[in-house]
């Protein structure tokens, strides 16, 4: 069903790009923060002495890189991207800490529209293409099944919306991944003499992701023929480039 949707958008995005008013590409980078779910100690920690006790995650700074290409009509324009993105967490355990982390290749599908000036909102599909999802500690026991730490699944499906504030050829890019599907809540067995606990249950979340980014055009035409681009740039000195101008 994900790659039907995703057929589909690429399919809406280049049936009408001949029609663009102009279009280019770029590059993007920046940080994010990605949520993650509570982990409820059984029988508590070393330290605490309590039945159950539960460590809430704590918020790195992951970030992300890749590359768009826009098309523009009039106040209205399509931007296809794919994006390398590294996200973590931590758990602060009573022996030491305990890193969460992932990563993944995004491929948004934006709609956005030009509201005044620089200013202009977006929101769209994105399908996430997940490797592996570790934690510090974890172990792979007769309690625990599957790999040692989160058993995600590979491909998912995510709605972003954004805002974008751009000059001339740079810009920044605030952006919301909301994730359409909730992990199941998965038990853990962790290194006790490490980490201060043992057996615990990773409570289930949505992996929603907020995101900061500075993206560069590093190619954009105005051109009105966009067919003529491709023979001009290689039988004249035109540029169809309005930064060289």
């Amino acid at each position: 069903m994900k790659f039907k949707v995703l057929l589909i958008g690429l399919l809406l995005f280049a049936m009408p790009i001949t029609q663009a008013q102009e279009f280019g590409f770029g590059i993007r980078g920046g940080l994010n923060t990605y949520s993650i779910g509570d982990i409820n100690s059984r029988g508590g920690s070393i330290s605490s002495g309590q039945p159950d006790e539960l460590f809430s995650p704590v918020k790195d700074m992951g970030f992300q890189a890749g590359a768009y290409f826009v098309a523009q009509f009039g106040k209205l324009y399509v931007r296809p991207e794919l994006n390398y993105v590294s996200s973590k967490n931590h758990y602060d355990f009573p022996q030491q800490q305990a890193n969460w982390t992932t990563s993944k290749i995004d491929l948004p599908i934006l709609v956005g529209y030009d509201i005044v000036g620089p200013v202009s909102v977006y929101a769209g599909p994105g399908f996430n293409f997940f490797g592996d999802t570790e934690i510090d500690g974890v172990q792979q026991t007769s309690f625990t099944t599957g790999t040692p730490g989160p058993d995600l699944e590979k491909t998912t499906f995510n709605v972003n919306v954004g805002v974008t504030f751009k000059f001339k050829y740079i810009g920044i890019d605030l952006r919301y991944e909301m994730g359409q599907g909730e992990t199941a809540e998965e038990l853990e067995d962790f290194v006790r003499s490490s980490y201060g606990v043992n057996l615990a249950d990773l409570r289930p979340y949505k992996p929603n992701v907020l995101s900061l980014s500075i993206f560069v055009d590093l190619f954009r035409t105005d051109t009105g023929n966009i067919g003529n681009f491709f023979t001009g740039l290689f039988k004249s000195d035109k540029c169809y480039c309005p930064y060289n101008k």
